[in-house]
C-alpha cells in the first residue's frame, strides 16, 4: 500500500480543510491543555504581528486531512516550541512522518528571515489518578514518540499556564522535554538554573501571555503569569539531573500501566523532603549500631542482651539495605 504525506500551512480561518483538522485536534488534547478553537480561528486570520512566530498546519495523507498541527518559534531563546501535533489515527508513522516535514518547513522559512532553531521543546502532563498513575493518554503517547527524537527530561518545576480552564483549583504540573540541535544539555549533568529560569521565562512571557494577552484581561494574564514564574524560581531545588525520556520507554506507558516509571519533578520542597527522609534513616542506622554496640559490651542480663543485641542488629542492617536499594 502507497501512502502520500503532506503538509500546508494555515494561511486563512476560511480554508475548508481547518474545520476537519480542528475536529481531530478538540478529540486528541488532554483535557485542560486544550486552545479554544474559537482563538486558533482569529488568531490565524488576525495574523498578528509579534517577535514570536507561530504556525499552524493541516496535515494529509492520500489528500485526506489527518491531523493538525500548531508551533511557536521564540527567536530569544531560539526555542522551536510544539504545542500540538493531533493524527486520526493516532500512529507512529503518522507523527514521525508530520514531525520531521514541519521541523524541515519551518527551518527554511525561518533561515529567509537569519533565524535558526537551537531547541525544540515541548510539555508533558503529570496528571495522575488515585492510585498514582499517569492518566493523560496524549501526554504518556507523546513520550513514547519522544523517546526515539533523543529528547531529554528536565524534572525540574514546571506549571502550564491555563486560563482558558476556570474549573482549575491547582496549577497543572508538567515537564519539559527538550530536544538539543546545538552542544549542550547532556544527559547526565545538572541542569544550569539560569538556562532553565530564563527558558521558562520565555515561555511564559513570549509565548503564552502574548497569546492570551489577545482574547482575556492583560491585567489577569500578567498576574497568572506572574504566579507561574515566581513558583517555577522558587521551588527550584540545588541539583536537577538531565534525563533520557528513554527511561520512560515502556509499551504500557501509552495507557499510563507503568508504574515503576516516575517522570515527577524535583521541587525543592521534595529534595527537602527527600533529604530529611535520608537523614533520618542513616542516624536511626547509626542509633541502632551504638545501642548494639553498648549491649554486646555489657556483662549483665548476657541471655536477654544477646537477644537485644540480635534483634538490634537485624533491624540496623535491614535499615541500611532499605536505603541502599532506594539509592
Amino acid at each position: 500500500m502507497e501512502v502520500n504525506y503532506r503538509i500546508k500551512i494555515v494561511s486563512s480561518a476560511k480554508d475548508r480543510d481547518l474545520i476537519k483538522a480542528l475536529d481531530i485536534y478538540i478529540h486528541s488534547v488532554d483535557e485542560h491543555s486544550d486552545t479554544s478553537t474559537s482563538e486558533i480561528r482569529t488568531y490565524i486570520q488576525e495574523k498578528f504581528q509579534e517577535e514570536r512566530q507561530m504556525f499552524f498546519y493541516i496535515l494529509y495523507a492520500n489528500n485526506q486531512v489527518v491531523g493538525y498541527a500548531e508551533y511557536g518559534y521564540l527567536p530569544k531563546t531560539s526555542v522551536l516550541f510544539i504545542d500540538y501535533i493531533c493524527t486520526n489515527p493516532r500512529n507512529h508513522t503518522f507523527f514521525y512522518n508530520f514531525y520531521h516535514m514541519i521541523f524541515e518547513d519551518v527551518s527554511e522559512r525561518l533561515q529567509r528571515k537569519n533565524q535558526y532553531i537551537k531547541y525544540i521543546v515541548t510539555e508533558l502532563s503529570l496528571k495522575k489518578d488515585n492510585d498514582d498513575v499517569y492518566i493523560d493518554k496524549d501526554s504518556n503517547y507523546f513520550r513514547q514518540l519522544l523517546t526515539m527524537e533523543e529528547f531529554k527530561i528536565l524534572k525540574a518545576p514546571y506549571y502550564q499556564p491555563a486560563l482558558n480552564s476556570s474549573n482549575l483549583n491547582q496549577p497543572l504540573e508538567f515537564n519539559i522535554a527538550i530536544k538539543p540541535l546545538i552542544n549542550g544539555v547532556f544527559t547526565n549533568t545538572n541542569l544550569d538554573k539560569n538556562f532553565y529560569i530564563n527558558l521558562v521565562n520565555d515561555i511564559y512571557y513570549n509565548h503564552y501571555a502574548l497569546w492570551y494577552n489577545h482574547f482575556k484581561d492583560s491585567s489577569i494574564v500578567d498576574s497568572h503569569i506572574k504566579v507561574l514564574f515566581e513558583r517555577v524560581v522558587k521551588e527550584f531545588p540545588s541539583t536537577i539531573l538531565i534525563d533520557d525520556i528513554t527511561l520512560v520507554n515502556c509499551v504500557l506507558f501509552q495507557n499510563g500501566l507503568c508504574k515503576q516509571v516516575d517522570t515527577e519533578n524535583i521541587t525543592l520542597k521534595k529534595e527537602r523532603k527527600q533529604n530529611l527522609k535520608l537523614w533520618l534513616s542513616r542516624i536511626t542506622a547509626l542509633c541502632f549500631s551504638v545501642i548494639t554496640f553498648v549491649a554486646c559490651c555489657s556483662d549483665f542480663l548476657a541471655d536477654s542482651v544477646a537477644i537485644v543485641c540480635s534483634f538490634l542488629t537485624i533491624i540496623s542492617a535491614l535499615i541500611s539495605i532499605f536505603q541502599f536499594m532506594k539509592e
